[in-house]
């Protein structure tokens, strides 16, 4: 009986102590086959693992992202991610906005991002700079580089070119045709036809302004070279400096307020010229610079001969401008009705050099040109303001892209995603990149300024060298 009962009591003792490690087995955790799949189900939850890739992508972007230590760095530089668009008026203003724009939440998602995964001061700054670094940079340097000033030159002949034009009789009164047609809004040599053609009659306008009375009619500025507007276009000649002595500041505001637009209506700019002098009996010349024929269906040579028809001493000078070969044609006959004289001139040298050699010797008298230097007065305070002005953009720049480094800088730091001591460290790299732009554009101001200087005291000594020849010349004949 007693062995009855011992073997119930071990098989009890055994049944309870498998029932316990089953218990106990099934309260641990279930073994891990694969630490790699641990990590992958454990880092990637859904939608984490593309995430991460874009932050890898961004910190990989990072690596390759310079800051500008020089002006062609700094030129170089491409806008930041979320600021690229801000338009090039607003980021250069001297009234920078404070603060970030409507990207500040995902900025600081990205930035969060990146200092979640180093806090290295350079890196979070590149990561500034990748997302909201100035686009102005490229553009404000490059205009201020590119800044000349036309300083104003007289024309000057020489003796020989005087001599052969002494049998030509005096032009009188002096009325110079400006085409403002659209198609001087192209370009020659880098520059617009419009631009050069102005620069061109001023110049001729001061060199007979101190003998003659003139007068500057304009075509082809009204309406557009639409369909639309060609009656408009063709119809409206306006003598925007009345025929009186020459005035530097009356004429110069006058030529400046001209914009080519329109048609070509040669044949009723020289009518209006024709009855603007209706009835003087005195010489009269007409000075055409004109980069093309007539396009208003009017008859120019017509016009050109009832102009000189009226005075025996009148006559129609034309300076075609780049002009094609029919062109061309076509105003060497109105030229031939006017009683005047056709120039070809396809370059800007030649177009003032046909000024030089063709019309201003026939009347001009040898004299001391220092005196109509005078004009560089008013055009050096002008490239002053202008440099200042462009210089004053790379500055602007700098600034706004430095309160948008701050504002960032401290979202981070409220946020906690950087230490003190890194906020100290990223400061100085703000202070260094801002300091960079305010130095590069007070020494591109400063050799702009030189640069220009020896540009005009280049003028001045070819006129002094030409003055100083032309008296030798009179008082060998004295």
């Amino acid at each position: 009986m007693l062995r009855k009962w011992l073997l119930l009591y071990t098989m009890i003792i055994l049944v309870g102590g498998c029932s316990g490690k089953k218990v106990e087995d099934e309260t641990k955790p279930a073994a891990r086959p694969d630490s790699s799949e641990s990590s992958l189900a454990e880092e990637e939850k859904p939608g984490e693992g593309e995430n991460r890739k874009a932050s890898e992508m961004d910190l990989s972007e990072l690596e390759r992202i310079k800051i500008p230590e020089t002006k062609e760095e700094l030129a170089a530089q491409p806008g930041g991610i979320l600021t690229n668009d801000i338009p090039f008026e607003e980021e250069t203003n001297m009234w920078p906005k404070i603060g970030l724009g409507d990207y500040k939440e995902e900025l600081l998602d990205k930035l969060g991002e990146v200092t979640g995964t180093v806090q290295d001061p350079e890196t979070i700054f590149k990561a500034m700079q990748y997302y909201i670094g100035s686009s102005a940079f490229g553009r404000a340097i490059k205009e201020l580089e590119d800044y000349k000033m036309d300083w104003y030159e007289p024309y000057l002949p020489e003796p020989e070119e005087l001599e052969s034009h002494k049998g030509q009789g005096d032009p009188g009164k002096v009325l110079i045709l400006l085409d403002a047609s659209s198609s001087m809004l192209l370009d020659i040599e880098g520059k617009q036809k419009m631009d050069v053609a102005k620069s061109a009659a001023t110049r001729f306008a001061n060199t007979i302004g101190g003998t003659h009375d003139v007068s500057l009619i304009v075509y082809g500025h009204a309406g557009t070279q639409n369909d639309e507007d060609k009656e408009l276009s063709c119809t409206t000649i306006d003598e925007v400096y009345p025929l009186q002595p020459f005035d530097p500041k009356k004429f110069t505001e006058a030529v400046d307020g001209v914009e080519a637009k329109g048609w070509t209506p040669i044949a009723n700019a020289i009518k209006k010229a024709r009855e603007n002098m209706s009835g003087l009996k005195q010489p009269v010349t007409l000075y055409i610079i004109s980069d093309g024929a007539e396009t208003c269906n009017g008859d120019p040579s017509a016009e050109a001969k009832a102009f000189a028809d009226e005075d025996k001493r009148r006559a129609v000078n034309i300076i075609g401008f780049d002009v094609d070969t029919s062109g061309e044609s076509s105003l060497k006959k109105v030229a031939a009705a006017g009683n005047g004289e056709y120039i070809s001139a396809k370059t800007i040298e030649e177009l003032n050099g046909s000024i030089e050699k063709k019309w201003v010797p026939s009347f001009l008298e040898v004299m001391s040109k220092s005196n109509e230097l005078i004009k560089h007065w008013g055009q050096s305070y002008d490239s002053l303001t202008a440099v200042n002005s462009l210089k004053s953009r790379i500055y602007n720049a700098g600034v706004a892209e430095k309160n948008r480094y701050y504002s960032a800088l401290d979202s981070i730091r409220g946020e906690g995603m950087i230490s003190p001591e890194i906020y100290e460290e990223i400061k100085k790299l703000i202070e260094k990149k801002a300091d960079l732009s305010l130095e590069i554009s007070k020494d591109m101001e400063t050799k702009k300024h030189d640069e220009l200087e020896a540009d005009r005291q280049a003028v001045i000594h070819r006129v002094n060298e030409w003055s100083e020849r032309m008296n030798k010349i009179r008082n060998s004949q004295k």
